[in-house]
């Protein structure tokens, strides 16, 4: 009963220390709480079926939250023991005994935990429901009436009593271990060179080398999504140590220098060398966060935006028919069951073009026997793609979708690189022994129906009916390992129609097709892949969008506790150094050279870390069919300018939090 007495007027009478604490565990559950809101809302059942992705979305979300918020609440918990740890040492040198000392400890958490609940659940609980209109409004449902249950307070409530027990724990076992002396000097005491310095320094260098290498050295999308955990954990590792190893060597250097002994460096250096492995983990922090959040924003922002574009690839126009025909049925015959069952739907259909067009021919580009691209100085992008993709078409066809293109010859094609990469000038193709001459790079296609494209892709424009078959059959001779040609080939139709017609036109075409005897194949529509897609991305946007705002945050926080505990801790050396005659000119100078250091070193590593990272992404965004190079960097460069401008921001706004201890 005393330590509770005890616990709540500590909590009354240092409010101040405490309420850094009590904002981030009550931003942390609030967030936590909105994604287990929607997770676990009975309302995700009453939207579109591709919505219910959400739920997978949130879990894979959720996990990552809960490790994170674990980290800021450690960091949070350790700010405020530092700051009590005075008063924890005069109740032992008092007689009041470790047991007691932790008994009041536990419950100023227990007070912490259950304020923290009940706030983050009132603030959670509004702002859950205003995000969940957001997302229903990005996947295109209907059903805008958010339930929260009691499984998510409990749920929630749950996972942050096992954060606070373990901060029990964590304060116990230091309070137990720890003298009474030295916790009243704790937050005073210096911090001293790390041990084998070199060697942190030369684990950086390993780690962030690899890290760099694995990203660099990405061949194919799949390959990239693989390498892409590895990838991070070594870099986070390597900044941390690069962090520790630089600032001790940078700090050093720079105390080693004549201008050293001057008012605007002396001051500044002297007190980032005081404590300079708070410095590195703080710094090494707030860049890990920051990359997680541009490479976090940048990758769903280009899948959201790239969208519109995949699915225009897909569909030219409002609708695409995909047949299965016998060989020598020509396209005229197919068009004519196109509009035979526009017909029978009575629907009004435009513009219907009809094309045969071979798919995903799949080659293994790094087997010399079977490959097709030949080195020369001009392709080598081309040519270290470790798995290619071919498309096929004849130069009528071609032509019939509205792209232009000189005539072609019997041993000459056009090429198109599907991703995008229009330097890459081939001079020739060697198709199984057959060779080709590069005759005309194609900078733009028109109306091409796409396919979904996992790896890199190149479209090849062929002379004639003829050569297509014969590239087709000699694939097949070496893919399938028969000699036989296919009876039967791939004819695709385009056309327009109105939406609301497309249901009627759905069933006339099955019934046409299920009576045409060695017909058969599928419709479907634009608006129906559009509708489904934003269902489906839609979510994922806004699990990117919730995560970012979370890595934000931390950063913010974490920059916030840097900034406080370094006034706190700067404060009496000021005031005797103007004591000692110090103007308050001077003591700003130093200041702002201190700041300026904390703010420009983890915005540029975190731009060198998005830099190695950016050919992985590029990359990556594939397997979503994302091939826009240029939106892609044009996101990034967006990216980047926001999240330096919301760092200034935060960075302003918690320098003031320094500057008023200071000046105190």
């Amino acid at each position: 009963m005393l330590s509770m007495k005890l616990a709540w007027n500590n909590i009354k009478k240092s409010l101040n220390n405490f309420a850094p604490f009590l904002m981030t565990t009550t931003v942390m559950y609030t967030i936590l709480f909105i994604v287990v809101a929607l997770s676990d809302s009975p309302s995700l059942d009453k939207l579109a079926s591709p919505g219910n992705s959400i739920a997978a979305f949130m879990t894979f979300a959720l996990a990552i939250l809960t490790i994170f918020t674990a980290i800021i609440l450690i960091y949070s918990y350790r700010f405020l023991q530092l700051q009590r740890s005075r008063e924890f040492g005069l109740y032992d040198i008092l007689g009041f005994g470790k047991f007691k000392i932790i008994m009041v400890a536990g419950c100023e958490l227990i007070y912490s935990y259950f304020l923290t609940v009940f706030l983050g659940t009132l603030v959670g609980s509004i702002l859950a429901k205003f995000l969940f209109l957001i997302f229903v409004n990005l996947i295109g449902g209907n059903y805008f009436n958010l339930i929260i249950s009691f499984n998510v307070i409990s749920k929630t409530a749950l996972i942050f009593f096992s954060f606070f027990l373990f901060l029990f724990i964590i304060g116990a076992f230091i309070i137990n271990r720890q003298a009474g002396l030295t916790l009243i000097n704790a937050n005073k005491k210096g911090e001293t060179e790390p041990q084998a310095n070199r060697l942190l320094a030369l684990i950086a260098i390993i780690l962030l080398g690899v890290g760099y290498g694995l990203a660099l050295s990405v061949l194919n999308p799949i390959e990239a999504l693989l390498r892409f955990a590895i990838a991070i954990v070594l870099v986070i590792l390597g900044t941390y140590f690069f962090y520790i190893s630089f600032i001790t060597w940078y700090l050093k250097w720079r105390k080693s220098l004549k201008s050293y002994y001057t008012n605007k460096n002396f001051i500044p250096i002297s007190s980032m060398l005081y404590r300079m492995k708070q410095n590195a983990l703080g710094l090494a922090s707030i860049t890990i966060l920051l990359s997680m959040a541009l490479v976090t924003i940048v990758v769903t922002a280009s899948i959201f935006f790239g969208t519109n574009n995949f699915v225009s690839q897909q569909f030219p126009q409002s609708a695409r028919a995909t047949l299965q025909v016998p060989l020598k049925t020509p396209t005229s015959a197919v068009t004519q069951k196109i509009n035979q069952a526009a017909s029978h739907a009575h629907v009004d259909i435009k513009q219907v073009k009809t094309v045969e067009i071979v798919y995903g021919l799949t080659f293994d580009n790094q087997n010399s026997t079977n490959k097709i691209i030949n080195a020369d100085h001009t392709a080598k992008t081309l040519e270290t793609y470790k798995t290619l993709t071919v498309n096929l078409i004849t130069q009528t066809d071609f032509k019939k979708l509205g792209n232009h293109l000189p005539n072609l010859v019997e041993n000459q094609v056009g090429v198109y690189d599907l991703q995008g990469n229009k330097g890459e000038q081939l001079k020739t193709i060697n198709w199984f022994g057959q060779p080709f001459k590069v005759k005309y790079h194609i900078t733009h296609l028109t109306d091409y129906p796409e396919s979904i494209n996992y790896t890199n892709t190149i479209l090849i424009v062929l002379p004639n009916n003829q050569l297509l078959s014969q590239a087709h059959l000699a694939y097949n001779k070496i893919a399938y390992a028969h000699n036989k040609s296919d009876n039967t080939k791939t004819l695709i139709s385009l056309f327009n129609i109105p939406a609301a017609k497309t249901d009627a036109y759905y069933q006339a075409f099955n019934h046409l097709i299920d009576h045409t005897d060695s017909f058969s194949g599928f419709v479907s529509f634009k608006h129906v892949l559009a509708k489904q897609m934003k269902a489906i991305i839609g979510g994922f946007l806004f699990i990117g969008f919730v995560l970012s705002i979370s890595f934000i945050l931390g950063a913010a926080l974490i920059i916030y506790y840097k900034q406080l505990t370094e006034g706190l801790q700067d404060k009496r050396s000021y005031e005797i150094l103007q004591e000692l005659g110090l103007s308050k000119i001077e003591i700003s100078k130093s200041i702002a050279v201190q700041l300026r250091f904390i703010f420009l070193l983890p915005i540029i590593i975190m731009i060198v870390h998005f830099c190695f990272a950016y050919k992985m992404i590029q990359s990556s965004l594939t397997l979503f069919s994302i091939n826009d190079s240029s939106l892609i960097m044009t996101i990034s460069i967006l990216t980047i300018a926001i999240i330096f401008l919301l760092y200034w921001l935060i960075y302003k706004l918690t320098s003031k939090v320094y500057y008023k201890i200071i000046e105190r």
